[in-house]
């Protein structure tokens, strides 16, 4: 089975996503998880639609959530439940891919499967090359947000994943705010301890899984009569998914400040990205805010704005500390 988790404003890629599953891997369920109030939503039939009453979790606890985080963080703090209630959903599925509502398949997805049966939980890495400039993002960055993209993960049957969603729960629902001086960032930062705590993991290293705003300048495609192949780490692979946040709508998720990836300059994703959009166009629609989530999503400030909120910063924090003598009179 193949989840992903959503707002009613991203419905539109969740069926995009949907239909690329259906020509791809026709077998599989296809589940929507809708971190929203399910009203005023389009008829999502063939696929399974989850809602927060499948998560098992309160009203109370709902509002909890909703008071304290965006509708981003809210949906990243109960991805972990929407997981576990699919399980629930297909007991006799032993195996479940996750794909953020930006992503897309191109071919099918044996590979990933294949390395998810003789594991119990599979990552998938932001980079598979360090940059080799003083470009953003850096590797610090990624300290902040994740070393592993939680776009894209694979989950088997197992009472050690079980155990490792457990634990993921937990921390996600308490400490999924955006919030890199405290350490936390969504439902993302917390993978990085999953290889450690827990057995049977292991990474995707396959550079045609999941090319996104952050692995393309490591990565170029070529349309090969209608086969996108991917060249990256001195191979060719074909493109098995892709991620298209923050390459439809610029500032989109964490990598807002990035510099290194211009798309003046990359041909091979622009075509890419025209082809999504007529993907995309069919399930359009205009949807009402999020109904969960009441605190507001940052504003995304660049260039001199940017800088001189950090220099503000930075005085702030000169005058906070510079010693000054008291004066007698």
């Amino acid at each position: 089975m193949i989840l992903t988790v959503c707002t009613r404003a991203q419905l539109a890629g969740a069926l995009a996503l949907g239909a690329s599953i259906r020509q791809q891997e026709p077998n599989h369920h296809f589940i929507i998880g809708l971190a929203d109030e399910p009203t005023a939503i389009p008829d999502i039939a063939p696929y399974t639609l989850l809602t927060l009453a499948d998560t098992v979790l309160t009203a109370s606890e709902l509002a909890t959530l909703s008071a304290r985080y965006t509708p981003t963080e809210f949906t990243a703090a109960v991805k972990p439940r929407f997981i576990q209630a699919a399980f629930a959903q297909y007991p006799a599925d032993d195996m479940l891919l996750y794909f953020s509502s930006y992503s897309f398949v191109y071919q099918p997805l044996t590979p990933v499967f294949s390395q998810l049966a003789n594991q119990k939980i599979v990552l998938n890495p932001h980079w598979l090359i360090p940059p080799a400039d003083d470009l953003e993002p850096d590797e610090k960055h990624l300290q902040n947000v994740g070393l592993y993209s939680s776009s894209c993960m694979g989950f088997r049957r197992d009472p050690e994943t079980m155990r490792m969603l457990t634990w993921w729960e937990s921390r996600c629902l308490a400490h999924a705010a955006v919030d890199f001086c405290v350490g936390s960032c969504l439902d993302q930062l917390w993978l990085m301890h999953v290889p450690t705590l827990f057995a049977g993991v292991s990474i995707l290293k396959n550079p045609g899984l999941q090319v996104a705003l952050w692995n393309l300048p490591e990565r170029h495609l070529q349309d090969i009569t209608g086969n996108w192949q991917v060249q990256a780490v001195g191979t060719e692979t074909p493109l098995l998914t892709a991620d298209f946040q923050g390459l439809l709508v610029k500032r989109e998720g964490l990598f807002q400040h990035q510099n290194r990836l211009k798309l003046s300059n990359r041909p091979d994703i622009r075509q890419l990205v025209a082809h999504y959009k007529v993907a995309l166009a069919p399930y359009h629609q205009t949807a009402p805010p999020p109904a969960y989530g009441a605190q507001p999503e940052p504003t995304i400030r660049i260039g001199w704005r940017r800088a001189a909120l950090h220099r503000l910063g930075q005085l702030r924090q000169w005058i906070a500390t510079v010693p000054v003598k008291p004066v007698h009179r």
